[in-house]
């Protein structure tokens, strides 16, 4: 018996409806509790642009990180600014990844986990929001 995927792809657009669903998900989930988090968790997270060289304002930036986060992963999940909301998002977990990096000397889950996230947070910028989503031109 011959098995054939081919006709599945007369819905890819479901496909990305998932995959910006389950990153966008995951993604609020993290940034919520850093949104709440307060002084402590902002100044945490923000001292990750110390790895391009931005030695202050660690606060702001943690603060940016987790509101962009949280509604950024919202926004995913809703289709809203996908492609731009991605790239943010990429650059946000880029760094948290090059974090880990830096301060381990193997490779664990974690690491494996936010590089999974960054490439399909990555694909997402390059494929756009697809058909079940807010911003999807001609609604």
């Amino acid at each position: 018996m011959k098995v054939s995927l081919s006709s599945l792809s007369k819905f890819d657009f479901f496909g990305v409806f998932l995959l910006r669903l389950g990153v966008g998900s995951l993604i609020a989930y993290n940034g919520f509790p850093l949104l709440v988090g307060g002084v402590e968790a902002y100044e945490r997270v923000g001292s990750a642009v110390a790895l391009v060289g931005i030695g202050s304002f660690h606060l702001l930036f943690g603060l940016a990180s987790a509101v962009i986060q949280t509604v950024g992963g919202a926004f995913l999940v809703l289709g809203i600014l996908t492609r731009g909301i991605a790239a943010l998002l990429a650059i946000i977990v880029g760094l948290a990844l090059a974090g880990l990096v830096m301060n381990s000397g193997s490779v664990d889950t974690v690491m494996l986990v936010h590089a999974q996230i960054t490439l399909a947070l990555l694909s997402l910028v390059f494929i756009g929001p697809g058909r079940f989503s807010l911003d999807r031109r001609g609604i």
